[in-house]
């Protein structure tokens, strides 16, 4: 069964894809989160309904799941995305998916929205307020954020998430490629990764397993 560092390594960088689409769609509108009506709502155009994940607590450093979070009285069709990781977590034997809380060290908000954005096809917003922070997915938002990303945009996802995150590169390099539709062939010390309309690139790993160079030809 998978830890939550290789499931990490698995999908942050599909969940990283699917963030940075909703950061070109929102851009620098405010956000409000109304539980009343299950929807967050950014500037004046944009109003999505929303699956609560968790919060933190910056007194304390901890994350609780929403499907935990039973001081705050939410409305149990806001958790339905928070128990279904609760699910998939105790049949994949994930211990973080099924604990209600532990320390922000062990894995923070952003760790476990992304892994859940990848397994969901959902993007997240962490919404600050004081004291700490809430997770939420968004639900009904435009095709486009959870579509496979062109290949310029492939390679800004993987560079970002290599320079942000300690990961094991192939697995991450891998397992992204393949979701996003490419074809992979590895070796010893590289990955050729060939998009479905022609671009081909060559990953480089240097003897720590790092990814040491990436080049090719956009096409």
């Amino acid at each position: 069964m998978p830890t939550f560092e290789q499931l990490f390594a698995q999908h942050v960088a599909t969940g990283m894809a699917h963030q940075l689409a909703l950061a070109d769609l929102i851009g620098e509108r405010d956000w409000q989160l109304d539980l009343s009506t299950g929807q967050a709502t950014f500037g004046t155009d944009l109003r999505y309904d929303i699956q609560l994940l968790g919060s933190e607590s910056h007194s304390d450093e901890t994350w609780l799941w929403a499907w935990a979070n039973e001081a705050s009285n939410i409305p149990p069709d806001l958790l339905r995305l928070s128990t279904w990781l609760r699910e998939y977590g105790a049949g994949e034997q994930v211990p973080e998916f099924v604990t209600p809380g532990f320390p922000l060290a062990r894995a923070d908000g952003h760790r476990l929205a992304l892994v859940a954005g990848s397994l969901t096809g959902r993007p997240y917003y962490r919404g600050p307020y004081d004291g700490g922070a809430v997770f939420f997915h968004l639900e009904g938002t435009p095709a486009q954020l959870s579509a496979p990303v062109r290949p310029e945009r492939a390679l800004t996802v993987l560079q970002q998430v290599i320079s942000a995150f300690p990961l094991d590169h192939r697995t991450t390099a891998r397992s992204f490629f393949e979701q996003q539709s490419w074809r992979v062939d590895e070796a010893a010390d590289s990955m050729i990764v060939q998009h479905p309309e022609g671009t081909t690139i060559r990953v480089s790993f240097d003897d720590l397993g790092r990814i040491s160079k990436i080049e090719g030809t956009l096409s």
